[in-house]
């Protein structure tokens, strides 16, 4: 028999419906945050005690999800004691389920342990806004990323609708479902690890204590350079936005101009200007084309060092600010640092004396702070700060409305200039600093070297097949989204170069297959996978947002909205074309100088 309390802790992503899930047991009505982590009640004489783990926002590699979205998982479940009858997993049926999300989910819910999902069961919610057989359909597709989690979860699955607290029945169908999961567990609760929940306590206790002493150093040393030294206001500013591809530059762009003046997901092959008053200042930001996350810079299409250093040298005065955008949400190592070194030494050693890094994406935890973020992530991080002379700031780019994070972030601005006074593109520098960054990476045990070919092979073949399956997806999407699915293959603005529908030829085929036997050839398979796979989260997530818009919109036609539907598709997948297009083309070219050097991967 169950015993007489109920104890169940929810997974999902970010406005999964958790949050309803949960006031609709409880038969209550709460708004999603911290203070509701916990929450219990009586439901027909049963305690119900009711934990939230913290949402995802992205469709991650593991590897690539912050340290402390791992440790807050854990630290989440540890509050339901002495363990969970069942671990529901909640996936809203109004949208689409792809296979990144599917192998992100089953990586993620196992950081529980191998054994959860004996005691998972998947609540879809807003059940009330599609019918109960299309969700049926949708599960029973042909390998289906969602058919794959149900069966994980031994075919255990409910459709709430979140709408209606007074439906109690779908409430009693839980309860049974969940005496089902403890009488088949022989009336077990799904153990926690006790020694890793330990673990977890120690580290955070540990972050939470180094975290205060950063917030502590640094607003010490900037409260004693403002009494020391003399810092004004600067009349005109200009700043350049550096990172990765995807990153969020454009976004933190226009959140400084408080307007959309970068397109997001756009060909940003070009460094893009944009200017405005901000706080009665003049303001110049220049948005650069991103490198690659986890190639090192060799590998950069030509256009992303000549447009960078082309366009610095170009400004009336040098910039004021060199801004480092870098996601809060993901996990940043090694690699990243290495790569991060590689790509900022084009523009000399003394850029990190102008540099502030700019975190992105700060809305996706608003109870924890960034510097608890900085010392979870450990030594990689920690050492690109304290480069920087801990100069960091945060953005939430959904909130253009608060001004005040743009304020803070000239304040700053106007005090590295103070200190440091303005950037100054030194030719001579960049060529030592690169000299000096490749006589490094030879010194790297980590990395290994690697066949040119290969690489091309990957890229070509690789990507072709992703953009295949994003295409398929994204028509999915629409189907999901809008009421009138537009047409894909049959529009003009689809026709691209990739040719991305046709299978390789056999030989390519073949020649892949031979490649993947390789040692040295799986693990650039592995680094492009975890490229597309970041490529495709982001796209599907851009595309939805669009499509989305693009529904909601009164003013357009059928026929507009199929075509701007289309255009979005268009404007992400090819902005990936260019850049995968552009670094084949230079490993290929003799002339580029690329097949003389010993190139490095991790």
């Amino acid at each position: 028999m169950m015993e007489e309390e109920l104890r169940a802790v929810l997974i999902g992503r970010h406005h999964s419906g958790k949050t309803s899930v949960v006031n609709t047991i409880l038969d209550t009505s709460e708004t999603e945050g911290e203070e509701y982590v916990k929450r219990e009640g009586f439901i027909d004489g049963r305690k119900v005690s009711l934990v939230e783990t913290p949402g995802c926002w992205k469709t991650f590699n593991l590897n690539d999800l912050s340290n402390i979205s791992k440790q807050q998982l854990v630290r989440r479940i540890s509050l339901i004691s002495p363990g969970p009858h069942a671990v529901l997993i909640v996936i809203r049926a109004d949208s689409a389920f792809t296979d990144p999300d599917g192998r992100f989910l089953e990586k993620y819910v196992e950081l529980l342990g191998p054994n959860v999902w004996t005691h998972t069961l998947i609540i879809f919610t807003r059940g009330d806004l599609i019918k109960r057989e299309d969700i049926e359909q949708h599960i029973q597709e042909e390998g289906s990323a969602l058919k794959r989690l149900i069966e994980k979860c031994e075919n255990k699955y409910l459709v709430f609708n979140n709408s209606n607290h007074h439906d109690r029945t779908q409430v009693k169908e839980l309860f049974k479902k969940t005496e089902g999961i403890v009488k088949r567990s022989k009336g077990k609760r799904f153990n926690i690890d006790l020694e890793k929940v330990k673990e977890v306590n120690e580290q955070w206790e540990e972050i939470q204590t180094k975290a205060k002493s950063r917030q502590s150093t640094v607003k010490k040393e900037r409260s004693t350079f403002q009494e020391k030294a003399y810092v004004r206001c600067l009349e005109e500013i200009g700043v350049v936005l550096l990172g990765w591809l995807f990153c969020g530059k454009s976004s933190a762009g226009n959140t400084i101009l408080n307007r959309d003046e970068f397109a997001i997901g756009g060909k940003t092959r070009e460094c893009t200007r944009g200017f405005g008053d901000v706080d009665g200042r003049k303001m110049t930001v220049l948005d650069t084309p991103g490198w690659w996350k986890y190639f090192a810079s060799e590998f950069n299409p030509d256009f992303i060092r000549s447009a960078i250093l082309g366009s610095v040298s170009e400004f009336k005065m040098f910039p004021h600010a060199m801004l480092l955008v870098i996601p809060a949400d993901t996990s940043f190592q090694e690699e990243q640092k290495r790569i991060i070194q590689q790509n900022m030494s084009i523009l000399g050693d003394d850029v990190w004396r102008h540099t502030i890094v700019l975190f992105t994406w700060g809305d996706r935890f608003p109870d924890i702070s960034i510097e608890q973020h900085i010392e979870s992530e450990g030594e990689a991080l920690q050492w690109l700060i304290e480069k920087c002379r801990n100069r960091y700031h945060v953005f939430d780019n959904t909130d253009k409305k608060n001004r005040s994070q743009v304020s803070e972030l000239l304040q700053k601005i106007d005090e590295m200039v103070a200190e440091s006074g303005l950037f100054r593109l030194n030719t001579q520098k960049n060529c030592d600093a690169k000299t000096s960054c490749q006589k490094t990476d030879k010194q790297e045990d980590l990395n290994m070297e690697i066949r040119l070919k290969d690489v091309c092979h990957f890229l070509d073949v690789g990507f072709k097949r992703k953009a295949e399956e994003i295409r398929r997806k994204i028509e999915k999407l629409c189907a999901h989204i809008m009421e009138d699915c537009p047409n894909l293959e049959e529009s003009q603005s689809m026709t691209y170069p990739l040719n991305y529908q046709d299978k390789p030829p056999d030989d390519q085929l073949n020649v892949m297959g031979t490649l993947q036997q390789d040692s040295i050839a799986e693990r650039i398979n592995t680094l492009l996978e975890r490229e597309f796979s970041r490529w495709e989260s982001i796209i599907m997530d851009g595309v939805r947002e669009s499509l989305q818009d693009i529904k909601s919109s009164f003013e357009l036609s059928q026929a507009e909205k199929r075509q701007r539907s289309a255009d979005a598709v268009e404007r992400w997948l090819q902005n990936c074309y260019h850049y995968v297009q552009h670094t084949i083309d230079k490993i290929q070219d003799p002339e580029s100088g690329i097949r003389t050097k010993r190139l490095k991967i991790q």
